[in-house]
């Protein structure tokens, strides 16, 4: 499998598996994707299933130590506690947790939470840390004053909504894009795109095959995730072909606009930027 390499020196895999919103099958699906070749795994403390993802590593033969190992901060009213929320995943994740990012500009808050986070990466206690849908405006005033660059930023990205100026931006500024949602939850109006199928039949691909492959050859990371040990399998089994320079560009033009996840500009309601705020006064 491709790797990418961050802007500290670390070798990532192109592709990782996604966690969300699995809990008690997640073990067996964990196997599932390392066996099939994943060596990158997302998770977050709020998806509530980090011990899953813990069993899946402690009980392999060797503990997935190839394994490269993201969890997230998304508990705002413990900014005080970052560093103890990050050991807490990290002990739910059996001591691994090798680079961790802020899952939202929290407002009024997540300049205070990058100070921590870059007091964890200072100390060693991860190999990397980076943001979670941050638009370019919150990624410029990041870069104004922090001492260590994000290496990662996560954010929704599929072919109908693939957020060009902000995975144009962070390539300029050397910070790795990864895409959630890769496949827009298998999208029926996307699957049924005349463009894709076209694709898919060329290359005796699925369609969910050839929209991860375009993620990889625009040098982005799609981090998929399934229940499903054949779709795990097909989600990775992705090195054998290559799409063409025009195929790329059909994809590219599927844009529409069509998100299906969060916008972060509407994410939080007054009422919680109010309590943010707040919270913000206590530190």
């Amino acid at each position: 499998m491709k790797y990418f390499t961050l802007n500290n020196g670390m070798r990532i895999p192109a592709i990782g598996f996604g966690t969300y919103p699995q809990k008690e099958s997640l073990p067996v699906s964990v196997r599932n994707a390392y066996k099939a070749g994943y060596r990158l795994f997302d998770i977050s403390d709020n998806y509530h299933n980090e011990e899953f993802l813990g069993e899946a590593i402690s009980t392999s033969d060797n503990n997935m130590e190839d394994a490269l190992i993201i969890s997230k901060f998304s508990q705002p009213y413990r900014t005080n506690e970052l560093i103890n929320c990050f050991a807490e995943s990290s002990e739910k994740l059996a001591g691994r947790v090798d680079i961790y990012l802020l899952h939202w500009p929290y407002p009024y808050l997540w300049q205070e939470q990058w100070r921590r986070m870059e007091e964890l990466y200072s100390e060693g206690r991860c190999k990397g840390i980076g943001v979670c849908n941050f638009e370019i405006k919150k990624i410029e005033q990041l870069l104004s004053f922090c001492k260590v660059k994000p290496v990662i930023n996560q954010i929704e990205r599929h072919p109908f909504f693939q957020q060009s100026k902000i995975v144009d931006y962070c390539k300029k500024n050397d910070i790795q894009v990864m895409c959630y949602s890769p496949t827009a939850r298998q999208d029926k109006e996307l699957y049924e795109s005349s463009i894709l199928k076209k694709i898919a039949n060329k290359y005796e691909k699925t369609i969910g095959q050839i929209i991860l492959k375009w993620e990889i050859q625009t040098d982005t990371i799609p981090i998929p995730g399934s229940k499903s040990e054949k779709h795990i399998r097909e989600n990775y089994d992705i090195e054998d072909f290559a799409l063409t320079n025009d195929e790329v560009l059909s994809i590219n033009d599927l844009e529409c606009g069509k998100r299906i996840r969060y916008d972060p500009k509407t994410r939080f309601t007054q009422k919680e930027k109010v309590k943010f705020a707040l919270h913000r006064l206590k530190l």
